[in-house]
């Protein structure tokens, strides 16, 4: 189950989101820590209230209430009164959970009572220990949430869940922090009574919330079995990918049972020995193409020439690497010009540039390399052939194709350009463009190319290339471009509305 959270700050917002909660979760739960005017009577008289849990959650519980422990709890007895599904205490405050046990009695209310523990900081070795002491008194469920601080602190979270989630007492356990997401998304599969998302439009309740909108859409966070295949991207940061949107969405499109994860990694080979026996396959970004390769057991020719991987396969062989960055940019420059015999610079020696590097040279092209830092262009234009040319000289040669494998133009340098506005002041119309960044999809190289006749590729493509290499490698399934395009512009939107949300 996805219990939807909100915290209203009035009885009029209360009933706007309750109403949008229901709809979008099996459970809603009402943080009622900001709502002066609350009326519960009025939220039985309108909804169903079997499916509500109500919290009342003090400041040092991670909450926003401020008054006397007698006005925090009396929200949760009037609950128990009127029969809601669910009323949530935390743990240290024992003596109110009393309370709330003795009013269940006294009402003969079937209200289920959650006895809950937050832990903001860390997670602790000992999880079992402390669930089993709140195991023992009379709550009807216990739920324990704890801190992320590494990827690895989400296992212990699922050896929690599956050591007592076959007991009688019913059990909620995820993490908070970005680090944890993927235990929001995993843990009804491990055996959480239910997992919390707020409404995408009405912001977080608690660090490292997914949307639900995305656990339902995205993710099919109620559908996700504990056998299900786990792929993912490894990476820090990995928050801006759109990798999670645009696969899972294939995932789901070619009926497969398997999801797709962001993992934010510190720790790679940590990573790797705790999660070995949980991943199939996973892509690969910043900073670990070139320190996971001593970890593999294969690695194909061109990603050895690359010096990088992108992406790698569980295999009965062990874990295969491959890189799939050149297939995309050759694919996305192909769509619009042949490679072969014709003359590329290429702006930039960094990990996108020397796969671009060999993916030209791949194509039988004439490579001409600028740099700003001239001794990395002169390394790689060793190990593929190619001419050097300064970086102040890069606008005064010709060539057929410009390449820019660098960040110049990325948000959120939207106006910042790779080439300097003489290379735009002649008629471009015999020459290809292509630009790496796909934030912006049309940046500020390929809109003035454009205007002055450039042929044009665009980043987009190069990740759909990549993209569609690196699926067809763990499933055997060659996704259509439509598909991946769809996907992917989607997801760019959706990456735009949720930083949108977040500045406000």
């Amino acid at each position: 189950m996805i219990t939807a959270s909100i915290i209203p700050s009035s009885q009029k917002e209360l009933t706007i989101l309750l109403e949008e909660a229901l709809k979008k979760g099996d459970l809603a739960e009402i943080r009622v820590d900001l709502a002066d005017d609350l009326n519960l009577l009025d939220i039985c008289n309108n909804f169903d209230i079997k499916r509500v849990i109500v919290t009342n959650r003090k400041k040092d519980e991670g909450g926003k209430f401020e008054g006397s422990e007698k006005d925090r709890i009396s929200p949760l007895i009037d609950a128990i009164k009127l029969g809601f599904g669910f009323v949530d205490i935390e743990a240290s405050s024992n003596d109110l959970f009393q309370e709330l046990i003795f009013k269940k009695r006294e009402f003969s209310s079937k209200t289920n009572i959650i006895r809950s523990y937050h832990l903001f900081d860390k997670t602790p070795n000992n999880l079992k220990e402390m669930a089993l002491k709140m195991k023992e008194a009379n709550s009807d469920i216990i739920k324990v949430v704890t801190y992320a601080n590494d990827i690895t602190d989400n296992l212990k979270i699922k050896d929690l869940l599956s050591s007592l989630s076959n007991n009688n007492k019913k059990i909620i356990s995820f993490l908070m922090g970005e680090k944890g997401e993927i235990s929001r998304i995993l843990c009804n599969s491990w055996g959480s009574y239910t997992t919390y998302a707020p409404l995408k439009r009405a912001g977080k309740t608690a660090p490292g919330q997914i949307p639900i909108e995305i656990l339902n859409d995205v993710y099919r966070a109620n559908s996700i079995k504990n056998d299900f295949e786990i792929y993912g991207l490894i990476g820090n940061p990995v928050k801006e990918s759109i990798g999670y949107y645009v696969h899972n969405k294939l995932l789901s499109y070619h009926n497969l049972d398997a999801i797709y994860l962001n993992f934010l990694v510190d720790d790679l080979g940590r990573f790797l020995d705790s999660f070995k026996d949980q991943f199939k396959g996973l892509c690969i970004t910043m900073p670990f193409k070139e320190k996971i390769m001593p970890y593999l057991d294969k690695i194909d020719p061109m990603a050895t020439k690359i010096g990088a991987v992108n992406t790698i396969k569980k295999t009965n062989e062990g874990i295969f690497g491959t890189n799939t960055d050149w297939i995309g940019a050759v694919y996305s420059i192909e769509k619009v010009s042949s490679i072969k015999g014709k003359k590329v610079l290429i702006l930039g020696a960094g990990g996108t540039g020397k796969a671009i590097a060999f993916g030209i040279a791949n194509r039988k092209g004439e490579t001409i390399i600028s740099n700003r830092n001239e001794k990395k262009a002169l390394e790689l234009s060793k190990k593929v052939d190619a001419d050097v040319v300064s970086w102040s000289d890069r606008n005064n040669i010709d060539f057929d194709i410009l390449v820019n494998a660098t960040k110049v133009g990325m948000v959120p340098h939207n106006d910042s350009c790779p080439m300097e506005e003489s290379f735009f002041s002649k008629d471009l119309s015999d020459i290809t463009v292509f630009d790496a960044v796909y934030s912006p999809i049309n940046t500020k190289l390929l809109s003035m190319s454009k205007e002055r006749g450039a042929k044009i590729a665009n980043g987009l493509d190069m990740y759909i290339g990549q993209a569609m290499a690196q699926f067809e490698l763990w499933t055997g399934i060659k996704p259509a471009h439509e598909k991946m395009e769809e996907y992917s512009m989607n997801a760019l939107k959706l990456r735009e509305e949720l930083n949108e949300n977040k500045g406000n």
